[in-house]
Formats: structure tokens, sequence, C-alpha cells
């Protein structure tokens, strides 16, 4: 609720700037306007890793949204009083930046929420669903706004759904956990003197995944092609078509209706492992409907292939997105998604500027086939990229984000606990099973991803455990029958890990050793007293 509240509003928000700029200088006052939005998130974003990999991610994000919503308030008083272009411009540019640390934020909390890895599928459709109807709404909005009152109203509208996000969001920080952060890569992040040192550093990571450049190269485009389209809306809307101040909201809106049915679409990538090939269509059919659009400059060929191209942009966003989550290095992935960000805000200003050149050059026809032309080459250069990144792009990104939680892998870096992860099994368990029997010889270490399971031993009840929460490490680690017996409360889901790769991830790290032997002990400290 709180995503899709932001992200009305981010669109809203550029909407009313937009207009606010051409009415009081024309086209080169809102191409500066929109240059000026960007400026901020592009500076801003490097820090963006850095919160959400931080230890209260959740609370970081209810903060995001309030300041957002702070800073819209100053700018609609400054837009009620008639206030210079640069101060709205400086207001709102505040909130636009922000946006740069929703998206890192969530790549890490909702992994941590979700039980299973189709529930992550279906958490990034649903988050892809209320962005992509996001493109629709918010200029809907500030269309509506617009016309009834003005662009103060608009940030007024815009602040309220703001204020909506830090309230539903607010209670979720109770949920965030300490961060587990390996020796070593707690001394390389201490050693960087700034953020931006250790942003490179993930880029580096990234960089040597196959295909990986490939990959940010065309999600990195598609921030192109919305940077050139928020300038064109209102170019096309106020000189060629002629529908005044109500025009780029319009024109915005029929990009979002295509952006939804993206969304309807997007339900196919529910299960799917293979994305590249809806990608690359993806900005196949960018391209030739702005080459179309470039022959007919007209209303009608205007309210069609608007939607075809926001339907297309819609599956590129969200495919691309699920890729990368799935082959980032998961030791990094809020930095990589905070790269993403800078390499949006520099997309969406490069898209401005290329279209400022190729209107004062050639005018609007000449900019659509020159953009077009950019998404064709571009196909061609990064086809195969995508291609090899999907090959090697399978990451158990829910896996690992509930191992993080653990302590028995409190020191295992990332690459090891992704191996760990991906030798996992998730299994399913039914109210009324017994999982393990005090007494049977121990093969496998157990993870709760959902549900509740009892301890006992002796027929004695020890405690009751739940997500996260892991049992098993006592009979792995000392080669000793099982303990105690765990039985099934509720039905949910297990993952669990054979005794080889969870010995050989275990004790192949000493920090790691003795996080497992200090949560062995415990346990035992504990039963010991429950028996005396």
């Amino acid at each position: 609720m709180a995503f899709a509240a932001s992200a009305i509003a981010e669109w809203a928000v550029w909407v009313g700037v937009l207009v606010y700029a051409y009415e009081r200088g024309g086209s080169t006052a809102a191409g500066l306007a929109s240059l000026g939005l960007l400026v901020p998130g592009v500076l801003l974003a490097p820090f963006a890793g850095s919160a959400a990999d931080g230890p209260r991610p959740n609370r970081a994000l209810a903060v995001v949204y309030a300041l957002q919503a702070a800073s819209l308030v100053i700018a609609a008083v400054a837009a009620w009083r008639n206030a210079p272009v640069w101060v709205i411009i400086g207001a709102a540019a505040m909130a636009i930046a922000l946006v740069s640390f929703v998206r890192p934020c969530c790549s890490v909390v909702v992994p941590g929420l979700v039980h299973t890895a189709g529930d992550l599928t279906g958490a990034n459709v649903l988050t892809g669903w209320c962005e992509s109807a996001s493109v629709l709404f918010g200029p809907l909005l500030a269309t509506v706004v617009l016309t009834v009152a003005g662009p103060w109203a608009v940030f007024v509208a815009a602040g309220a759904l703001l204020v909506l996000a830090t309230v539903v969001t607010a209670p979720l920080a109770r949920l965030d956990q300490p961060p587990i952060v390996h020796t070593a890569q707690r001394s390389r992040i201490g050693n960087h003197a700034n953020v931006v040192n250790a942003l490179f550093d993930s880029g580096r990571t990234l960089s040597e995944r196959p295909g990986a450049r490939s990959l940010v190269a065309v999600l990195g485009a598609q921030f192109v092609l919305i940077g050139a389209l928020d300038l064109l809306y209102v170019v096309l809307a106020f000189e060629l078509l002629g529908l005044g101040a109500a025009g780029p909201g319009s024109l915005s809106a029929a990009f979002g209706i295509g952006a939804v049915l993206g969304v309807a679409a997007s339900t196919l990538l529910i299960g799917r492992r293979r994305l590249a090939s809806l990608l690359l269509t993806g900005i196949a059919l960018s391209a030739a409907g702005l080459l179309v659009l470039a022959i007919d400059v007209s209303l009608a060929a205007t309210l069609v292939v608007l939607p075809l191209i926001g339907m297309s942009r819609s599956m590129v966003d969200l495919a691309g997105r699920m890729l990368l989550q799935r082959a980032a290095p998961q030791d990094a992935l809020a930095s990589v998604f905070a790269i993403l960000e800078v390499v949006a805000g520099v997309g969406l200003a490069a898209g401005s500027v290329l279209v400022q050149v190729l209107l004062a050059l050639s005018g609007p026809r000449g900019a659509l086939v020159g953009v077009g032309v950019c998404f064709v080459v571009l196909l061609a250069m990064c086809a195969r990229g995508i291609r090899r990144v999907e090959a090697s792009a399978d990451a158990p990104v829910v896996v690992i984000r509930l191992l993080r939680m653990l302590p028995v892998f409190a020191g295992l870096p990332g690459p090891a606990l992704e191996g760990i992860a991906r030798s996992a099994e998730e299994i399913p368990m039914v109210a009324g099973d017994t999982i393990v029997a005090e007494g049977d010889l121990g093969d496998r270490y157990f993870a709760i991803a959902a549900g509740e399971v009892e301890v006992s031993r002796g027929g004695q009840h020890i405690r009751t455990m739940s997500r996260p929460a892991g049992f098993g490490e006592i009979a792995l680690l000392a080669d000793v029958p099982r303990t105690a017996t765990v039985r099934v409360l509720t039905d949910g889901v297990l993952v669990a890990i054979d005794r080889v790769p969870f010995l050989t991830a275990v004790t192949g790290h000493d920090s790691s050793v003795r996080s497992a032997w200090a949560v062995a002990d415990a346990w035992l400290e504990r039963d010991q007293r429950h028996d005396s």
C-alpha cells in the first residue's frame, strides 16, 4: 500500500512541476525543470544502499516517506504563493530524489517478509502492478487536480498520499532484524572513506556476473525512454495536439493504461524462469512504437501507440528487476539496487537532454525517430548478454534472506551463504507430523520459513518455535542423536539443509563455528534449566 501511494505521488509530482514550469517559461523551462528534478536523485542514490543494508530498513522506509511528504508541503505552499520556478523544483526534487531509497529498501525488506520463492515472485508482480498502475493513476490524479485547482493542489494531494505511506509503513519497524554482517565485509565497509566507493565495489562484483552489464544497460534504457517521454508529453500536448494544460497528464495516463495492461500480462511471470525473451520483446515493441508515432503524430495514433509503449516498458521493468534480483550477489543486494537507482537518475536525465537536443535539431518527429533508433541499437548490442545473465540468474533470494536471520549462519560471507541456500530444499510441514524424534540420528538442519513447531523432551513441552528459527544443529555439530522431538503445530514450510553442505559451510569459517556453537550451547543450557 505504501509503495503504491508513493509511486502514484511520484508521477503526479512530475506532471505538476512540468506544467508549472512550462506555463512560466515554455519548453525550455520544462526541460530545465526535468533536469532539476533528476540531479538530486542521482547524487543521493549512492547512499540508498547503505540505508537499506543498515540495521533498520523498515524504519528507513517510513522516514523516507515522511521526508517526501514534508518536501511536498513546502512545494505546495510555494506554488500557492506563485513562487519562482526554481523554488518549486528544489522542494519537489527532494521528494523525487528520496524515491531512490524506496526500491533498495524494498529489495531487502520484501524477501524477509515472504515465505517461499513463489511468494517472492508474487510480491514482485504485485509491486510491479503498483508501479505500473501508478503510471496511469498518478497523471490522472494530476490532470483532475490541475483542471480543478492548479499545481499547488497536485503537491497537496501527493503529500497526502505520502502521509498515508508513512502511517502504514511505521508498524513494520518492529519486524526489523539486527544486521548480520560478516567480519570481512564489515572491515571492508569500514575502510571506505565514503559510500560511493562501496557502491563501486558492489558494481564491480555485479559486473563479474555473466551478462550483468547488458541487463543494467537495458534497465537504464527504460528510464531514458521515460525521461524522453516526460518532456515529449508536454511538447506534443501544447505544440502539436493542442490539448492545453490537461494534455501532458492525459498523454502520460495513456502510457499508464498500457502499463496496467502490462501488469495483466505480467502474471505470466509467476513461476516462469525464462524472462529474457519477454524483456527483449518489450524493448523491440518500444522501439517500434516510437518509430510508428514519428510517422503519424495524430491524437488517434498517439492514444494507440502510447499504451503499447507503456505495456512494453512495464514488462521490461518487471522482468529486468526479477532477473537482477536473481543474478545480483546476495550480500550486496541493496547496493546493487542502489546502483540501479543511480542508473535510473542518469537515464532520466539523459532522456531529457537527448530529447531537448533532438527537438532543437529536428523537431518532435526527429526526436521520436532518434529515441526509437537508440532502442534498436540497444537491442542489437544487448540481446546476447541478456540471455547469458538469464542462464546464470538462479539465486535463491528468499532462502538466503531467511538463513541470514539465523544466528547459526551469522559468520558466513555472502558467497558461502548463497552456496548453502542453493543446496537447501523447501518441504511442506503438516500439523501433527513429527519432524525429528528424540534419539534419532541427525542428518539435516531445519529452518522454519512458515508455521509453528513444538519442541519436547521426554514428552515434556520445552518451547514453541516459529519463523525465523531453526533446529537440528546440535546433532550435526556434535555427531550425537537428536536431543529433542519436534512436532508440527500449524501447517507451514521448512527449509532443510543436508549434513554435508551444512557442516562444510559452517565449519569452514571460524566465526560461523563460534556462532553455531553459541546457539547450540544456549539451547542446551535452556533445556537443562527446564529439566531441573
